[in-house]
């Protein structure tokens, strides 16, 4: 699993916010930042039988439980915790959610989130934090009081990057900016909010609507229209797959995941959607390369081709470089009937890269950090461990039937591998 940001044991322990390591510890949302939470008092014992009535859930618990939308699917330990070092106004503070999976520690996962008392949103994302600015803090006006987050974001991102302010985007105590990633064929957006008062703050990411499931909210935002799709129309899942050509475990998982379609076939039936998300600042040939997809799903060959293209990639991984995934593609191109001209006409032109960007902004504001990366139906599965697909699907849409399974043979690649 290749990740995008730079040199990442989790997803954000590389965030340059050393001094939020002293969060309080709480399995639920702290008290705002900068007050101290008053110790609660002990419950007089009593002698009364207990109630048999259900427990309402309380505003913490139904918290937490929205929370863990944002993390993988499968079991773990949740906790949000309050980080008092970053002050806001009366009601508002920033946390860092967590969770600690019990199966495989390699999934355990964090993000940071801005609350306020009575919100309906709240800001879900990633955290830069310029420790150099709140020595002398003041008020964000000119992108020029960005130089210090713009620091934080070349130790934070892999390649290129433009970023400024982006007035549109303001909303009360934030600077709306934007970070525009340079892939070497173009850019594609990030959005981010600066804390307005003194810009010490960056939060990348989006704003999330706390009164409905985060799943919900997934399947509304990614756009599935112009998308090359396998399995059949009517399928009662929907398996969205953010990958990278140039990802050697998202090779393994693509032969994993048709494995397990032909496994399960007259069980359920899944119709597979695949977006593009080449990590161009690690893998150099991984544009080209769906660059040259994009022109063959667009081609009257369509989606049986793209996958035909994807699947010969995937095929000569290993050996290929950027002059050879060129000639490759010219080669798939000529022997499936594509005129030479209307290919170059489309490899690597605007048409063919917007998509791609399109692909990467969208991927980026669903938290899309490493490729693969799986949406079903909205939920966020991480197959890190080989049974997790099939036991998810039968957990899901079969209520555990075929379950428990054998175990595995074959071991994982550990995280970081590509």
């Amino acid at each position: 699993m290749r990740l995008i940001l730079a040199s990442m044991k989790t997803r954000v322990t590389v965030l340059v916010i050393v001094l939020l390591a002293a969060a309080f510890g709480c399995e639920a949302a702290s008290p705002a930042a900068g007050q101290a939470a008053a110790p609660k008092p002990a419950a007089p014992a009593s002698t009364a039988p207990a109630s048999t009535a259900p427990a309402r859930p309380s505003p913490n618990d139904a918290l937490l439980e929205w929370v863990e939308a944002f993390f993988a699917w499968g079991d773990g330990k949740v906790t949000l915790d309050t980080i008092p070092q970053i002050v806001f106004g009366t009601g508002t503070r920033l946390a860092v959610a967590k969770k600690t999976f019990t199966s495989d520690a390699r999934m355990n996962d964090q993000v940071y989130v801005v609350l306020e008392d009575g919100a309906k949103t709240a800001l879900v994302g990633d955290v830069l934090y310029d420790d150099e600015r709140a020595k002398k803090p003041a008020p964000v006006r000119t992108d020029a009081d960005l130089d210090g987050l713009r620091v934080k974001l070349k130790q934070y991102l892999v390649g290129a990057f433009s970023f400024g302010l982006d007035p549109a985007n303001d909303r009360k105590g934030w600077k709306g900016v934007i970070v525009k990633a340079d892939t070497g064929y173009g850019n594609y957006p990030m959005a981010g909010w600066v804390k307005a008062d003194d810009g010490t703050l960056l939060v990348l990411g989006r704003w999330w609507d706390r009164t409905r499931p985060v799943a919900e909210q997934r399947k509304e935002n990614i756009k599935l229209a112009g998308t090359p799709a396998t399995g059949p129309a009517d399928a009662k899942v929907t398996v969205i797959e953010y990958s990278d050509m140039q990802c050697g475990f998202c090779k393994k998982r693509t032969l994993d995941f048709e494995n397990l379609v032909e496994k399960m076939g007259k069980e359920i039936k899944i119709r597979r959607y695949i977006k593009s998300f080449p990590l161009t600042g690690a893998h150099p040939w991984a544009f080209r390369a769906s660059s040259a997809g994009r022109c063959f799903f667009d081609s009257p060959g369509g989606a049986d081709l793209f996958f035909r293209w994807k699947s010969n990639v995937y095929a000569k991984q290993d050996e290929l470089s950027v002059p050879q995934v060129d000639a490759f593609a010219l080669d798939f191109a000529l022997s499936n009937e594509i005129d030479e001209k209307v290919f170059r006409g489309c490899y690597l032109q605007a048409k063919a890269s917007e998509k791609i960007h399109a692909d990467l902004a969208e991927g980026w504001a669903m938290r899309v950090r490493s490729t693969p990366t799986y949406f079903i139906d909205g939920v966020y599965v991480s197959w890190f461990s080989d049974n997790l697909m099939e036991e998810f699907l039968r957990k899901t849409y079969l209520g555990g039937k075929g379950l428990p399974l054998p175990t595995p043979v074959s071991k994982t690649p550990a995280a970081g591998g590509h």
